[in-house]
């Protein structure tokens, strides 16, 4: 491999930690997000959606990139298209393979954590949402046309006024 693909190879690398820098970025934006989430501190959640998609435009931005560095790296080892970085990665000189396999690792492992994270989020906000749904409908009754039954025997599609703990006809 010459001097050039050696330094193609070391700019691929050396992206690989920007881009793992971006996704830990972003995981510790998500982690932040839970325990706002737990402490039920919404306004702190929301301060934290644009750290959020800052993050989020820095991967765009650095998937870019990276994908102009992979077809590059697909060249010069004379890869056919449709290539994986495991394939570029077998064709590689022995230091730079170890170097690139660590580091795609390490970014399979951070997305990971990212998802987990990201799921729990969406858990704990569909949750949050369901409770509050439940004690709005203990406290107003139903909605109407909810096909349930009203307090006096009527269903849902009877136009009647809402019913609940709160007398709200006065």
């Amino acid at each position: 491999m010459s001097p050039q693909h050696t330094a193609l190879c070391t700019q691929l690398r050396d992206h690989l930690d920007a881009e793992l820098a971006a996704y830990r970025a972003l995981l510790g934006v998500a982690e932040r997000k839970q325990r706002e989430l737990v402490a039920n501190q919404v306004r702190r959640f929301a301060d934290l959606i644009p750290q959020e998609q800052t993050a989020l435009l820095e991967l765009g931005r650095l998937r870019q990139i990276r994908d102009r560095l992979l077809k590059a790296v697909a060249v010069i080892l004379n890869l056919k298209d449709g290539f994986t970085m495991s394939a570029a990665l077998a064709k590689m000189p022995e230091p730079l393979r170890v170097d690139l396999a660590r580091r795609q690792a390490d970014l399979l492992a951070v997305t990971d954590r990212l998802k987990a994270a990201n799921e729990r989020n969406s858990l704990l906000i569909r949750q949050s949402l369901g409770l509050v749904r439940d004690i709005l409908s203990a406290v107003l009754g139903p909605e109407p046309g909810a096909g349930a039954y009203d307090r006096r025997g009527l269903g849902g599609g009877v136009p009647t006024p809402r019913g609940g703990l709160v007398n709200l006809a006065g």
